[in-house]
Formats: C-alpha cells, structure tokens, sequence
C-alpha cells in the first residue's frame, strides 16, 4: 500500500539544493533566490516549505509563507478612497491575516512536483490537509495559491471542489526581443511610441550623461539604494512586501542571477535597477528612483532602453519587466502572461463574501490597460 506523508520545514537548508532542483528544475527564481528572501527576515513576513512523499520519496516541495494580504489591492479611485476612509476606524478592514503557497514576489508560483505527483488525488488531499493545518496554526483566515500560471493552474483547479475561487491576478508582462539591433526593436514599436521613447532618450541626453555601471558589490552604496527603493515603494500605489537592505545585500551576495544596475548622474546615484538574468531570460525585479531628476531625465525609459539594450548584446530574447504599471510597458512592445489565485477563507460564511469580493476587487475592474 502506498504511504503518503508530509513534513513542514522552516529553513530551506533542510531541504537542500539538490533535492530542490530535483523537484523544480532551474528557473531563473531558484533555491538562492528563496533563500535569500528567507535569510532576509522581511517584516510581516514568515517563510515555511512543505514536503510531500510518497513511499520515501519526495515527490512536491511547495513554498509558502504567512502575511497580511489587502482583498482591495486593487482598489483604485472611488473605492480606495471610500476604503481608506473606513480604515480609519477598522484599521484591518478588508486586510486578512493570510496562509500563501508561493512566494511574495516570484514572477509566478510554482510548485516542485515529480512527474505525475500532482495529478494524484492522494497527494492532492494531502497537500491541500497540511496547508489548511499550517494555515490553523498561524491563525490565518485566508488561504491562498498565489499567481499561478495558466498551465499550473490546470493543475490546481481541483482547489474549486474544496471551496476555493479562482481569480484573476495582476499578470506578468513579456517582451519578446528577436531582434539584432536596439534600432530594430525600435522599428517594431508603433510610430507614435517609437517618436516618443526617441524623444525622451535625448531629452534626457540632453541633459548631461547618465553613466550605468554594472556591479558585482553593491554593500559602498547600500544606504543609497534603500533610500531610492523607498522613495519608489512610497510612491507605488499597489503594495504588499516592503524589502530591507538585508535583502538587497543578500540577493546580491548569494544569487548569481543578481545584477545590479546604478545609474549615475553627475557622480550621484540617481537610481538603481535589480534584474536577474538567467539563460535567454532579464526578470526586472526591482528600481529606485530619485524623484528629483527622475522625470527631467526619464530615468524610467532610460532604465528600459538600457535594459533592452543589455538583453540584445547578450542574445537574451525575453524581458520580463514585472507586474502592475501595464500603460508604458505594452506600448513598448509588452504582451501580457495571464495569472492566478485560488482563495479561500476557513470560515463557510465568510468564504460565501470572499467569493464576492474576490470577484469584485480583481484588477481588470480598475486598470483600463488589462480591460482592454
């Protein structure tokens, strides 16, 4: 008779490389990558892995973690307004203390399976049971699969049998680069967009030279790039993680996917962009702007164009220049990678309302951009 059990870890070290890159191969977001964030002690922030096996045998590792998650994320206009104004009495209203599976800012969730593992209806109920469980344990009212793609998704829609609603996420953005040269990417743009980015570029050349340097030691300018990393997290209208300089140093320490662009105007540091280059892949994770000089110089297209640039010289032909933001990212060639969530909240009556909700507060029914 085959034997299905379970074990919960808190460090990723327990599970150890080899047996990860068993389960999930090499994407760009691999084990250092989830150690770092691990390691990093983010605020709000507990990190744990489930191990499923079958007769001895691992057979799905799946990342989860703990934090408060705001149902109105997505909230945009009247109802962010009318939203914020109820927080001032009820703090927490619509915010649920919540149990993910995948990880708070990977391009999309992922879960480590042997062949065939998740089409088996034991591991399934055994996945599903230790979830729930650890969820009890946090006192998490929400349970949730985060940002899954469609072709994981598949997968998971068995989730809908045991109440769970799945809904649309923020989605990914690709930009394919099958191109030789920068001025051919530009010829794929439309006219308008094409004038426009060569305009920006030498309005901004205009100005004096902005000079991108490409570092392996980030630490001489830490203090630097924390401030511009809040100066643009204050600025986001869509939050949920809030990094430190742990992470920074960390990723750029034990990731070798890391790199580091600094962008220097007049000898200061003016912004910073984390990307994470893997095979033919440029994941834009992250940027800092110093809103002083950022809309006089474009540092936003700059930082684009760089970057499309880099992807060519080094025969990269994908730029996945992240989520949220769609308006600029699709006219600059970007097509956009469907994601999504199960939720499911432990109660039956509130569950009944998240459905609602769920359905309400989805992007698409405040961003124009992803409507269209």
């Amino acid at each position: 008779m085959t034997e299905i059990k379970y074990k919960i870890f808190d460090k990723i070290e327990a599970i150890g490389n080899p047996s990860w890159e068993a389960l999930f191969g090499d994407p760009a977001e691999g084990y250092s990558f989830y150690k770092s964030v691990e390691e990093s002690l983010l605020e709000g922030f507990s990190f744990s892995y489930l191990a499923i096996y079958k007769d001895s045998r691992l057979a799905v590792i799946a990342p989860l973690f703990c934090a408060d998650f705001d149902l109105a994320i997505a909230a945009d206009g009247f109802w962010e307004k009318l939203i914020k104004s109820a927080r001032i009495f009820m703090p927490r209203f619509l915010i649920c203390k919540t149990f993910f599976c995948g990880a708070p800012f990977s391009e999309s969730g992922v879960l480590g399976a042997c062949t065939g593992a998740l089409e088996d209806p034991a591991i399934r109920r055994v996945l599903l049971k230790a979830i729930e469980k650890q969820a009890a344990g946090h006192h998490a009212s929400l349970i949730l699969f985060k940002d899954f793609l469609e072709k994981d998704a598949l997968v998971l829609n068995y989730l809908r049998s045991f109440g769970f609603t799945k809904v649309s996420s923020y989605p990914a953005v690709d930009v394919s680069l099958n191109f030789k040269s920068f001025e051919e990417y530009l010829q794929s743009l439309g006219k308008s967009t094409r004038k426009n980015l060569k305009k920006k570029l030498q309005k901004s050349s205009e100005q004096g030279e902005i000079q991108v340097r490409l570092v392996d030691d980030i630490r001489p300018e830490i203090d630097k790039i924390m401030q511009l990393y809040e100066n643009t997290y204050q600025a986001g209208s869509t939050k949920f993680e809030r990094l430190n300089w742990e992470f920074f140093l960390r990723v750029n320490r034990q990731f070798s996917c890391a790199r580091f662009f600094l962008y220097y105007f007049q000898d200061k540091l003016v912004a910073f962009n984390l990307c994470f280059s893997h095979k033919n892949i440029l994941i834009d994770k992250f940027i800092g702007l110093d809103y002083a000089v950022s809309n006089r110089l474009n540092l936003y297209f700059v930082s684009w164009a760089h970057n499309i640039k880099w992807c060519i010289e080094h025969q990269i032909n994908a730029y996945y220049p992240g989520q949220t933001d769609y308006e600029p990212k699709i006219r600059l060639g970007g097509k956009l990678i469907p994601l999504y969530a199960y939720l499911k909240h432990r109660r039956l009556v509130a569950n009944f309302m998240i459905k609602i909700l769920a359905l309400f507060f989805k992007p698409d029914n405040f961003d124009k951009n992803l409507r269209s």
